[in-house]
């Protein structure tokens, strides 16, 4: 349950005691799983809360002098990242928008908890008209440009989120030879990656289950310019989940997983390897399902937006659509 009357702020001791607390190893159907989703902020759960929190932390003198105290973000309608971004923005005491695809108030399903928590924590919601990723990206950018806000990028910004991650690999046990985890921007698992080499792990093989090219991206930009010595000596092996990202699959599991996100990686797991202690399963997290946190949204709109509807109303009429 999120508090959104006590929530946590921020202060050095907490900060520094909070990020820095290493998450647990359990077991779970013969395989062990990190128990990242375990990390917390006030009610606002997983590994990217981590993520984000160290990324404004590194950043925090630049946002408040030189970003005008705000920070925006973009995000597709099921990801998590809205709310993420904006929880961060009221721990630090920072302005927050995020920019998502527009849908209509009468839709009330699982998809639309994350805009209406991001606005309960204080974060203006601007929606786009292009259902894709690429449509709040574009915004986003348009919008640094009005706003001078500091922009968290999709699936955050690559080397200090691959740090975070690599800090958690600590406590692996020597035992795991094989590690398994979601890969929507691959940035957690190039963080395993890195953190394998950083904590000399015995680990071979590490298997992202990708739900879009978005790792390869990743990989290429952040991870492969490390120095040879910060690297991975195994396998990262990366395979595409047989389930779309917008698809929700519902496992019957005594683990908690995310239906956009950690069910696809755990299914590959389960059909692919035997169960063991020397398969390590890293779950993320979770994000909130809990309809009742619905509410309308008071949508705003950045001045490009602007732009393309009185384009479009010059263009063509106006025209219903059930899109979503």
């Amino acid at each position: 349950m999120i508090n959104f009357d006590n929530f946590p702020t921020f202060s050095e001791e907490h900060f520094q005691s909070w990020t820095n607390e290493l998450t647990p190893i359990e077991e779970h159907s013969g395989f062990l799983v990190k128990r990242d989703d375990y990390f917390n902020l006030g009610g606002v759960s997983g590994g990217k809360v981590r993520q984000c929190s160290k990324l404004v932390y590194d950043n925090i003198d630049h946002i408040r002098e030189q970003c005008n105290g705000g920070i925006l973000t973009a995000a597709g309608i099921p990801s998590p990242q809205s709310c993420i971004t904006s929880a961060v923005a009221k721990y630090f005491g920072l302005k927050c928008l995020v920019t998502i695809p527009h849908y209509p108030d009468h839709i009330k399903d699982s998809y639309r908890v994350n805009a209406s928590l991001a606005q309960k924590f204080g974060a203006k919601v601007y929606g786009v008209g292009n259902p894709n990723i690429s449509g709040p990206e574009l915004d986003a950018k348009k919008l640094v440009g009005e706003t001078g806000y500091f922009q968290i990028k999709f699936g955050m910004n690559g080397r200090q989120v691959m740090e975070t991650i690599a800090k958690q690999v600590e406590n692996v046990p020597d035992s795991v030879e094989t590690v398994v985890g979601i890969a929507g921007s691959g940035l957690s698992m190039l963080g395993v990656a890195m953190g394998c080499k950083l904590y000399n792990k015995k680990i071979k093989t590490i298997y992202p289950v990708a739900l879009s090219g978005y790792v390869y991206k990743n990989k290429k930009m952040w991870y492969d310019r490390l120095s040879k010595r910060d690297q991975f000596d195994g396998d990262f092996k990366v395979v595409q989940s047989e389930y779309p990202y917008q698809h929700k699959l519902k496992l019957d599991e005594s683990l908690p997983l995310d239906q956009t996100y950690e069910a696809k990686a755990w299914d590959w797991m389960v059909k692919n390897l035997e169960p063991s202690e020397k398969v390590l399963f890293w779950d993320v997290g979770i994000k909130e399902y809990d309809l009742d946190y619905i509410e309308p949204i008071k949508w705003h709109k950045s001045e490009y937006e602007k732009t393309l509807d009185r384009e479009v109303r010059r263009k063509t009429k106006v025209t219903e659509h059930d899109f979503f």
